[in-house]
This record gives structure tokens, sequence and C-alpha cells, in this order.
């Protein structure tokens, strides 16, 4: 679960802003839209951003996804130099800021970057759990060119000063340092094992998803029992599928249809997948899938190295009459749906941060995709936030008011989030119609 997540000099953020998904301590309401965590309290299983154009909504997201890159790749993007905020001159000296809290074990832990986007380096890092009212430091790295200072949990562990001392010159997270070929220490040092499960968290548990960006937990998509699940969902959201069909297709077939990157990573995928020998006892075959708007096509390999390929066909009934269509002869807002269901599939304790939900979809599909949503979170340690404009969410007898969060600009440009749980709005007023009229900020305005 998420708990925070803050950023400052980012974009369209000057000041530090917070993003808390800590339910409000007074509200009684809808008890089954939250997490119950001993070491960490209550945590909201959904929110809501809203906010006008260019408030900054999607560039929140966006820190976020810098965050999570940074430690899976150890690179920050090309444009890097240009995502300070430039509301102030001098912010371009000074180093951008995120945090993020998140639970593992139900454990609350902190990570926090300071970068200086410029030289695209780390200036600061830090990782730290909380029990009690006390912080209890995993490491920290204070300034760029530090040493990199651990806490009573890592320090008697073999090679680390080492390895820090290794990797101390910031260009890549230590998070990200400690993750790659580093196997053997973890075999030595079960106490640091903690380190790599945050970054699995990263990698496994958290996903940001922009609105032409599939999801990637595509692993749903492999078997004939979840694919009727599939088709069960989009027949329920009255897309006119019925069914998902899988046929077998040749590698040409394939390849003739995506992109040339796409292509070069399917080969990378099946020549490390054979040169590595990633099969085991448990796991006897290996499986992919490559999407985009015209196919969605699946992959398998066994541990001979054959290698089959298979396209989806979507099923329409026409009276007596079965017709399959690829997946371009699906409108776009199915489509989008398709790509959104793994929300409602995942069995893993996951985080989705999803930008723009309700993108080419009708606004009363928005609202019976969250309310299935909150529905199946009752029972799943599953938490949705997005980014939309669609205001009938806001009624109060579907939402709770610290689930509704508003980005609004201040007077110099910049970007202020706040929740309605921080405005105290009385749970009996009516929100969206107050939130249209201006009573909260959020809202394009014109003089």
């Amino acid at each position: 679960m998420l708990i925070s997540f803050s950023c400052g000099n980012f974009l369209s953020y000057d000041s530090v802003q917070t993003l808390n998904l800590k339910s409000g301590k007074k509200l009684r309401t809808k008890k089954d839209h939250l997490f119950y965590s001993e070491n960490a309290g209550t945590i909201l299983k959904f929110a809501a951003i809203y906010g006008a154009n260019s408030a900054g909504k999607s560039n929140l997201f966006k820190a976020m996804n810098v965050v999570r890159s940074f430690i899976l790749t150890g690179q920050l993007a090309q444009n890097s130099a240009e995502l300070y905020c430039r509301i102030k001159k001098q912010n371009i000296e000074e180093p951008s800021f995120f945090e993020i809290s998140f639970l593992v074990d139900d454990i609350p832990y902190t990570y926090g970057l300071k970068i200086d986007m410029q030289r695209r380096i780390v200036v600061s890092e830090w990782l730290f759990f909380t029990k009690g009212e006390n912080k209890h430091y995993l490491f920290n790295k204070d300034e760029a060119g530090a040493k990199i200072k651990f806490g009573s949990v890592l320090s008697d562990c073999e090679e680390i000063t080492v390895l820090s001392n290794v990797f101390s010159g910031g260009e890549s997270p230590f998070l990200y340092c400690m993750n790659h070929n580093t196997k053997s220490f973890y075999e030595k040092n079960p106490n640091a094992v903690i380190l790599k499960k945050i970054f699995e968290w990263f990698a496994v548990h958290f996903e940001v998803i922009y609105p032409e960006q599939p999801i990637s937990d595509t692993a749903l998509l492999y078997e004939s029992m979840t694919l009727k699940k599939y088709a069960d969902y989009l027949s329920f959201f009255r897309t006119g599928i019925v069914d998902i069909e899988k046929k077998e297709v040749s590698e040409d077939f394939v390849k003739s249809n995506l992109s040339v990157i796409d292509r070069a990573n399917i080969d990378l995928q099946i020549n490390l997948v054979r040169t590595n020998n990633l099969f085991t006892k448990e796991k006897k075959e290996w499986s992919a899938v490559i999407r985009n708007r015209a196919n969605i096509f699946t992959i398998k390999m066994d541990k001979s190295g054959t290698v089959k390929f298979y396209v989806l066909k979507f099923i329409h009934q026409y009276g007596n009459e079965r017709v399959a269509y690829e997946m371009r002869r699906e409108s776009d807002g199915t489509y989008r749906l398709f790509q959104l269901l793994d929300v409602l599939l995942t069995v893993k304790n996951k985080v989705f941060v999803i930008d723009e939900i309700s993108r080419c979809m009708h606004p009363l599909l928005t609202i019976k995709f969250v309310e299935m949503f909150l529905k199946l979170a009752k029972d799943r340690n599953v938490q949705l936030i997005v980014t939309t404009h669609e205001t009938r969410l806001m009624k109060h007898e579907f939402l709770r008011r610290d689930e509704v969060w508003i980005c609004d600009n201040n007077d110099d440009g910049s970007s202020k989030l706040s929740s309605f749980n921080e405005q105290q709005v009385r749970i009996d007023k009516v929100m969206d119609e107050n939130y249209m009229e201006g009573t909260f900020g959020g809202i394009p305005k014109w003089e």
C-alpha cells in the first residue's frame, strides 16, 4: 500500500506538496474502503484527484514515475534537465525533492531522493522504517559525494560498506545499485534482504500508467481461464464482446504487425531466456505479451526452446453468428477498458496509479468501473489512485471526502494539493455541484 508521496521543484511543483493516503481521523463512513495496518493505521484504497487542465495532476504522477524508473533502471530520462520547476529562476540550481512512503510486510518504509536534474546525479538518498514515533534508518546519504551511512540493521552486513563506496558516484540510486549483480551479497547477508524486498515493491507492486500506456502486469492474459474472466468483464460493461479466443499465428505475422522496437524487444527477451536458462521445476514455460492498438499477442516458450505465437480475437455475437475481430476493430473506449481490467483481476498486493482513468470511456462506464473496484477491494489489498474530471464520482454516497483531492494553482502558477477532508467539507453537501461552482478550487477560471 502507498501511504504518501511528496515532490518539490519538479515541473509545476515548486514547494513540496504531499498526497497523503492515510484516512481522515473523524470519518466513520465506508470503512470497507480502508486498509487496516497495525503499524501504519488506516490507509485509503482509493483516491481521485481533480483539477483544471494544466493544474498539475499529471505532473504528480510523472514525479512518481521518475522515482520508480530511476530505482528500476538507474537512469534518468534524457530530458531530465528540463524537469525542474521553472517558476523561479533559482530553482535550476536546486535539487528536485521526492519522498514516498509505503508498506512492506506491514512495516511503513519511507524512501527519498534529492536529485540534481542538471548534472543527473543523486544529491541525497535515504531509507527508513517507522515504529511508533521513531524513525530507524537503513541508510542515509546527506549530500553529493558523501559516504552512505548505515543504521543498525545493515551496519553488520559483510561488504556493504565496500559496495557503497563502489556505488558512491551518485549517477544511480544506491537502492538500484544494491539490486543488480548482488545475489551473492544477499545470500551472505539475510538481514539486508529488505533492500531487495523494497526494490521488488517498486518493480512488482507499484505501477504508474499514462493514458496511452497499457498496464504491464500481463500474466493474466496467458491462460484460458483468465481470458474467460476478461471476456466476462467486457460483456458486463456492455462492450458487445462475449468471448476472447487465442489463435496461433506465425512469428512473421506477429513481427509484421509490430514496430521495429517491439520486434527487437521480442528477439531480445527470447534470447535472454534461452541464454540464461530461466526455467525451473516450478517454472516450466516462459510467457510474454506484446500489446498495441491494433493487436494483442501472447508468446510462449517451453523448456525445449520451442516458441509459439498467438493473437487474441474478440468475439461478438450477432444472432447465431459469432464474429471474431482484432483489437483494431474495437472502439477506443473498449481498448481503454481492456487495458484497465488488470486492476479488477489482479490477485497481487498492488498499487495502480492511473492518469486520466476516464479517457475515451463513457462517464457511466467510469463510475461503474470504480464502483466495481471498490466492491472487489473489500477482499483484496489493492489500491487505485487516479486523476479524472468525472465529478459524479464525488457524490458522498459513493466516496468518502478524504478520497477526493484537488490540484489547483497558486497565484504564481505553481501546483498545490489539498483534500476535501482538509477543507472540512460536510458529508451531506452535494460535493460535485459545489466543486463545479468553484467552492473548492481546482476548476478553470475566466476573468
